[in-house]
């Protein structure tokens, strides 16, 4: 009897085991399986698959991970999320799925979190270029553009080849006026990818800015000679008119755009600004006043509306106009030295001074501010404090004369 026991007991076991490896085998089955159909094409089926190799496996960071994306590849990003989410609870170091929830939630426009969880992925792992250059797509698009630079250098040092990263480290260069480092990148991005008119409107925009209007033209001609109706290229290459001071141009290349698409807020923008410059100053306030009814999250048409405003002495106008444009862009320094001019001129010597300051926190290298607020102050009273402005506005001037100097001998 207890022989007999003892068999059956072995046997018991044998067979729990030869089921524990049948169990671990089927699961391998369905990850195998759900790889196939992904391969096919066929995200559904894959899905279903691994959502059986998941339930026969429920602590894996991997599965979990990897549920997520085919959900997310479905559209079910609730769904795709919670499995990111399983996956980072059950490991926190597993990159792979902060990376996806970080892109996820991108997509979800929840910028904060996705910045935050592209951030984890490359802290565990700094050296995959997908997560670097997708951080650094995030704090480009969220306007962090010397955090940008830096995650995007770092990304295009793991894969040089990469035209998108590039790109995208030219536009953040730019943003942190580093024009020389966003001319170099550009001019990469352009070599590895020459069909590009993203990477090639950059670089023109970055040559007319720096003065090279010519080398900036050839970009937008370039790409208008296969696609005119690129709508970008056209605005770019009236600004490098405007540049130039050929204002008949620039208004018949926006013009241009206007004709094809009437709801262009940034081609009614720059139309007013060349009949500005044109002193048509009430067929600029036109243009400006429709781009704004067009795209009421625009700064620079009020800042221009602002100056047109004060150019007519309308200085209770021009300060709204100004105050407008902060309230839409806080970092807009020109708006503030403008407003603070505008306020002074209106008598308002108090509000003239904050205006002035902060413009001055925003640009300490314009000399403008210092000066104007210098004569605020000596009509206040206050002659040490306009004694200091104005000097400091001599020095920031002088420095600005150096750095110009030395430009142009580099050149």
């Amino acid at each position: 009897m207890k022989c007999t026991t003892a068999f059956a007991l072995i046997a018991a076991l044998q067979l729990m085991a030869a089921s524990g490896a049948r169990a671990q085998t089927t699961a391998e089955q369905f990850e195998a399986r759900a790889k196939a159909l992904e391969r096919a094409g066929d995200a559904a089926g894959a899905l279903a698959a691994l959502e059986n190799a998941e339930r026969l496996n429920p602590r894996s960071a991997r599965l979990e991970d990897e549920l997520g994306f085919l959900l997310e590849v479905l559209q079910r990003s609730t769904d795709a999320n919670a499995h990111f989410e399983r996956a980072i609870a059950l490991d926190p170091k597993y990159a792979p799925a902060h990376y996806h929830l970080g892109v996820a939630c991108w997509l979800g426009q929840q910028p904060e979190r996705a910045v935050s969880e592209l951030r984890q992925a490359v802290a565990l792992d700094a050296k995959n270029f997908d997560y670097r250059y997708h951080l650094g797509q995030a704090f480009n698009a969220t306007s962090n553009f010397a955090e940008a630079a830096a995650q995007l250098a770092a990304a295009v040092e793991l894969n040089p080849r990469q035209a998108d990263a590039w790109n995208q480290l030219g536009v953040a260069r730019q943003h942190t006026g580093d024009m020389k480092g966003a001319i170099e990148a550009s001019e990469r991005a352009v070599a590895l990818d020459p069909a590009n008119p993203d990477a090639r409107n950059n670089l023109g925009y970055q040559f007319v800015s720096t003065g090279r209007a010519e080398e900036g033209m050839a970009q937008f001609n370039r790409i208008l000679s296969g696609d005119p109706a690129n709508e970008m290229a056209r605005i770019n290459l009236g600004f490098a008119f405007l540049q130039k001071a050929e204002l008949e141009k620039a208004e018949a290349e926006f013009r241009k755009v206007i004709a094809r698409d009437p709801d262009s807020a940034v081609a009614h923008y720059d139309l007013g600004i060349a009949l500005k410059q044109r002193d048509d100053l009430d067929g600029a306030k036109t243009e400006l006043e429709r781009a704004l009814a067009l795209d009421s999250s625009m700064p620079e048409p009020h800042y221009t509306l602002g100056i047109i405003h004060w150019q007519k002495g309308e200085f209770e106008d021009a300060a709204k106009q100004m105050q407008a444009a902060i309230a839409l862009n806080p970092d807009y320094g020109e708006a503030y030295f403008m407003l603070g001019t505008a306020l002074k001129q209106k008598g308002d010597l108090a509000g003239a001074e904050e205006a002035l300051r902060q413009a001055i926190r925003l640009h300490p290298g314009d000399p403008g501010p210092y000066n104007t607020l210098g004569q605020v102050l000596r009509q206040k009273g206050d002659m040490e404090g306009s004694r200091q402005a104005f000097a400091e506005g001599a020095g920031a001037k002088q420095k600005k004369e150096a750095e110009l100097g030395k430009m142009l001998q580099k050149r």
